[in-house]
């Protein structure tokens, strides 16, 4: 009864959790078992492994372990949350020195999963999906008396025995060799395809025992359309033959059946010191049926006699209530001990090798494992490790889970939340969390465990978790360049391209009745926490998605008006299904969320191509890197994909990622396609990897796809995204975090929606403006009104307002102000499907900036003339933002008509005047720009600009070299404050090198047009190259300037001043290393002491290295300095 009573005492402690790990202790070291049974310690083992045996007492070692198999999934099996001390037996004297013939015995459990099945009375097998070894942690150095094995004595009756002469020992084959569908936790053998027949001998190290029943349990994987079978013998007796069940060949319907027999056979039958099973698979020459060995697993039984080795003592009778007599041949003074709980062992006291227990019928596996000194196994030496303790803050609102080579990460990425959001945030490494919640074992559930240790806790103050580092469905590194960094949830269904999926939604389940996560259709578990995945594999790509989170929301460059646009984007398959999808949830955003701007990319409305048999859409490429060069919000996806690309006719693809530069406009992307978001699969780099990874630029974030999924559960799961995406905490937009758990939770259907996942930082707030914009009046020349006629002279006034309604009498800074024409109708064209026609608000007649001052704005503008006469309803966007701090606003308002003509005359009959530059207002015409290169262009007209068009007028556009004109009203804005002057700013990128020419038109609001030229010379950007290097003032008397222009647009490169004297002696050196493709330096004519140098001439040598790809240049200017 005492043995029992500590026992609840330590599982009570373990379910409580500890506030100290007891790996919070310097010098612990970490060892490792691979098969079950007793192992021993030594003074041999502590001299092979650098260990003083003469500074360690044998009585005061400890040991530290967990159970065996797999860390269960299921939140209400109790498990401990640390490592727990294990029951020793010390062979040892009373002097505290590790002498010659001393001993410390310790039991490891199975690595396996290996157990008593009370409902079918047999055992059961499976392989451990996370390790093949057990680790344990000794402390040599305890300060009290290890936790000694405690023995029973047998029951004292003779009556009612049942003698047990015989054991079973287990024995199994598995070879995981091959994933079929590179997805899912279930891994296969031997193939059968082309070798028809395996044989598998299994060596007996014992007698069998007589007239009992052998158990054999085979698992086999057949994809076969036609008939197949499988004969299965064992030592020539044919024990089974098989009719294998087909599979339909269907696109993304099951791909294979792992067909699972149970045999017997009577020992009687068998003979011999071996068991020889044959598999014979039969494909009738089919090379497209195939066949896998899953797994082979035989309980041998043997008579009961120790041969010097040691025995694990499993028996299926003994399971059952009742008393036993159990006798084992061939023993003295060997030990016995009772395994049944792996955790608290107990010796036996024997007679010779016999023994009484009892089995009380608890349904609770009773085993004993039999050895001696000489058959105790060694176990294998890891080393040491770190003190830790990750019970130490039990009260987080985030945690970043990062695998330990990305550490440095994690930990700037902490520090900026810690300081931004105010968040209390813990930094755990793998490799912590499997030490303390898994005994070192890369167990998924470990981390859970950690996850709902913290939950718990803290009361459920933790709200967000991120996983730094990519997954693999490979959890024991058997496939080349495994990342297996931080491990993802695999699903146990591996052979159907739907229903198996990879997620991190295992590790949100935290309430008690959850955490088993059945696959089936009607699971309604809920995720807790919000929870998202960084999926780097080098520390530079989780420092440079870091840069992009901290940049995102943080620099003032990146508040401007594309925070207001949301793109939906619809494939043309399936017969309009992806685009009528599309259209039911712009319009549900468009009527609940008027401030946003809808914008419609329809694959059907864009012409089409066929090149190579092969259907494609440049005009949607064009449209869509167009969209990424304005910038969006959200970027809303639905349709046929792959882990390359999106639709059939690869409207978006990684190429096109590559070319990107979008460092202060990064979109959140929601992706409802097939396998966008494949981030396990360590052999290939998917669209949405590129788009989350590429360095200051691509995606801010993702809620995407890993898998193949249904249309029908996209749609439901877009929905519930739509359904409370811009829902506000208190009166702050929501992070990612929240929005995922919600959407998630909202839209369950059953395992199909496990397959999106978050890729970025949970606790990301989306960058949705935080506050309103209202307009107070809108007059023309004659007052007040509501009629906005084309050549009128129009004033709009307005005011910023809090979410809850509060003017911002303390908002100061910049709007941006749209106005749209009525909606444009338009029309897909479908062959094989009715035509869709859909109305969008895509034409804008003016675009300006303007002061805000005390919360109040105004602004003055003609309207143009080429707009639709037609009288109906217009729209108004706006968007503000501050001169200081972080809170934006946005707004609109549609309480007018655009349409007819003013009465009043207007002589003007002079275009606007065009003024055009290349990367800088320093160009001259025909000077070097590189191969990426932005197009300035600066226009006024006395009336204003006119960036209206229709099929006919393209407004503002440029032509390079003849080619097609290429439109540029979107990137038209009037500078701040005025009505008649603005600008273009648009990146010309991929310029073949050589001369070039540029023909830009523009029109004023009047329809007047103008025409310029330009001329330029384009640097390839193969080299990098210096293409020019000014010293001004030269001579210098107080300080010089040094102006470097090179090729590299967005490139990081180093640069490095050295500056020396007639005689060649350096007297100043500067280095540096951006992202500027132009800048100026000055330098003070001072050396690096800080005294002037003399007059005379000098020499400024200018290198740039490229830290992308390592390309370096220089040049050298001279420098006089005079008194």
């Amino acid at each position: 009864m005492r043995y029992r009573f500590l026992f609840i005492l330590i599982s009570l402690f373990s379910l409580e959790g500890k506030a100290q790990s007891v790996l919070n202790k310097q010098g612990l070291i970490k060892i490792a078992t691979f098969k079950e049974g007793v192992y021993k310690i030594d003074r041999n083992f502590l001299i092979a492994n650098s260990l003083n045996p003469e500074e360690i007492d044998p009585h005061k070692v400890k040991i530290y372990g967990m159970r065996g198999g797999h860390i269960p999934q299921a939140n209400a099996i109790e498990y401990p949350s640390d490592p727990t001390e294990i029951p020793v037996q010390v062979d040892a004297n009373e002097n505290t020195t590790f002498e010659a013939d001393e001993v410390l015995f310790f039991y490891s459990d199975a690595v396996k999963n290996i157990d008593y099945d009370f409902e079918a009375g047999t055992y059961i097998y499976s392989n451990n999906l996370y390790s093949d070894s057990l680790y344990f942690y000794i402390d040599f150095f305890a300060e009290d008396i290890s936790l000694q094995l405690s023995t029973y004595s047998t029951i004292a009756t003779t009556e009612g025995l049942t003698p047990i002469n015989w054991y079973e020992e287990v024995a199994f084959h598995e070879l995981d060799a091959n994933n079929r569908l590179e997805s899912g936790r279930e891994w296969f053998g031997e193939s059968f395809t082309n070798n028809r027949t395996r044989d598998f001998v299994f060596e007996m190290d014992g007698d069998l025992a007589n007239n009992k029943q052998l158990h054999l349990r085979s698992a086999f994987l057949v994809e076969s359309k036609t008939p197949t079978s499988l004969k299965i013998s064992l030592n020539n007796l044919q024990l089974a033959n098989l009719s294998l069940p087909l599979v339909s060949g269907i696109a993304y319907d099951l791909e294979g059946h792992v067909i699972t027999e149970e045999m017997e056979v009577s020992t009687s039958l068998l003979a011999g010191t071996a068991l020889n099973v044959t598999l014979t698979f039969e494909n009738g020459g089919e090379v497209e049926s195939e066949g896998y060995l899953d797994n082979l697993f035989l309980t041998l039984p043997l008579q009961l006699k120790y041969n010097n080795r040691q025995i694990v003592l499993r028996n299926r009778e003994i399971q059952q209530a009742g008393i036993y007599n159990i006798s084992i041949a061939n023993i003295t003074n060997h030990s016995i001990w009772d395994i049944s709980n792996p955790l608290q062992t107990k010796a036996i006291d024997h007679q010779a090798g016999s023994f009484t227990t009892q089995n009380p019928g608890n349904e609770k596996e009773i085993k004993f494992v039999v050895f001696d000194k000489q058959s105790a196994f060694i176990p294998t030496f890891i080393g040491g490790i770190e003190a830790q303790n990750l019970k130490n803050n039990t009260n987080p609102d985030y945690v970043i889970i990062t695998a330990p080579k990305f550490k440095a990460a994690a930990n700037e990425l902490a520090t900026y939340r810690r300081s931004f959001n105010k968040f209390s945030v813990e930094v755990a490494t793998t490799k912590a969390i499997f030490n303390e919640f898994g005994s070192g074992r890369r167990d998924i559930s470990a981390i859970r465990n950690y996850i709902k240790y913290l939950y718990q806790n803290g009361g459920g103050k933790l709200k967000y978790v991120l996983m730094m580092g990519a997954a693999s469905y490979d959890y024991k590194d058997r496939v080349n360049n495994n990342s297996n960094f931080v491990p993802i949830y695999q699903s146990r269904n591996s052979l159907h391209p739907v229903f198996t999926y990879a997620s991190d939604d295992f590790y949100g389940l935290l309430d008690e009745n959850e955490g088993e996560w059945q696959e089936v259709s009607n699971n309604v578990d809920d995720i807790d926490i919000g929870i998202g995945r960084i999926p780097c594999k080098t520390l530079v790509e989780a420092r440079n998605v870091v840069k992009k989170i901290i940049h995102y929301e943080t620099n003032p460059s990146t508040f401007r008006k594309w925070r207001n646009e949301i793109y939906f984007i619809g494939d043309d398959g399936d017969g309009n299904r992806y685009q009528q999808d599309s259209e039911q949830l712009s319009d549900y955003v468009a009527s609940e969320y008027g401030f946003f701007n809808i914008n419609k990319l329809y694959l059907g409305a864009f012409e089409q191509e066929v090149l190579a048999s092969t259907e494609k859409s440049p005009k949607m490429n064009e449209a869509i890197d167009k969209m990424i060069e304005k910038g969006a919000l959200i970027v809303n996806y639905i349709g046929h994909g792959s882990e390359f690309s999106w639709a059939d006719e690869s409207i978006l693809n990684r190429d096109m990622i590559s070319q990107w530069q979008n460092r202060d406009k990064l979109p959140l992307f929601v992706t409802a396609t097939c396998e966008f978001g494949r981030h396990d699969n360590p052999e290939i780099t998917s669209g949405a990897q590129v788009l989350i990874l590429k360095k200051g630029a691509g995606a801010i974030g993702l809620l995407t796809t890993a898998r193949p999924v249904f249309s029908n559960s996209n749609y439901k799961l877009n929905e519930s995204f739509y359904n409370s995406v811009f829902d506000r905490v208190g009166n702050t937009p929501q992070k990612l975090g929240d929005i995922i758990r919600l959407t998630k939770n909202n839209g369950l259907d059953g395992v199909n929606n496990r397959n999106f996942i978050l890729m970025g930082d949970p606790a990301l707030t989306l960058a949705e403006p935080m506050h309103q914009v209202r307009v107070t009046e809108i007059v023309n020349t004659e007052g007040a009104t509501d009629t906005l006629k084309s050549m009128s002279k129009i004033s709009v006034s307005g005011e910023i307002y809090s979410f809850n309604n509060q003017k911002l009498n303390d908002f100061n800074g910049i709007i941006i102000a749209e106005l749209f024409d009525k909606p444009v109708r338009k029309k897909t064209f479908e062959r094989n499907a009715s035509e869709l026609i859909f109305t969008n608000f895509e034409s804008v007649l003016y675009r300006g900036k303007a002061t805000v001052v005390n919360g109040e704005f105004f602004f003055t503008f003609y309207m143009p003339k080429n707009l639709n006469y037609k009288l109906d309803q217009g729209k108004f966007s706006f968007y503000a933002y501050p001169d200081k701090g972080i809170e934006d606003a946005n707004g609109f308002y549609n309480d007018f008509v655009v349409g007819g003509s003013d009465s009043i005359i207007i002589n003007d009959n002079e275009g606007p005047i065009i003024s055009a530059f290349m990367d800088n207002y320093n160009f001259q015409n025909r000077d070097k720009v590189g191969s990426d290169a932005t197009l300035m262009i600066q226009l006024f007209d006395e009336h204003g600009i006119s960036i209206s068009s229709n099929d006919l007028d393209n407004g503002i556009a440029f032509a390079l070299d003849e080619e097609e004109p290429v439109e540029l009203n979107d990137f038209f804005y009037y500078n701040k404050d005025s009505y008649q002057q603005g600008e273009v700013n648009y990146n010309l990128r991929n310029m073949e090198g050589g001369w070039h020419n540029l023909k830009l038109q523009a029109k004023d609001v009047f329809n007047n047009a103008s025409e310029s030229n330009i001329e330029f010379f384009v640097v390839d950007n193969e080299q990098l190259e210096i293409m020019d290097f000014i010293v001004y003032p030269n001579p210098a008397k107080e300080l010089s300037n040094f102006s470097i222009s090179q090729n590299r647009k967005n490139d990081e490169v180093e640069v490095l001043y050295s500056i020396a004297d007639s005689y060649g002696k350096i007297v100043y050196e500067q280095s540096f290393v951006t992202t500027e493709q132009q800048r100026t330096d000055t330098w003070n004519l001072s050396t690096a002491n800080g005294s002037k140098v003399s007059p005379g001439l000098y020499f400024i040598r200018i290198f740039v290295r490229s830290l992308e790809d390592q390309s370096k240049t220089q040049q050298i200017k001279k420098l006089i300095v005079i008194n």
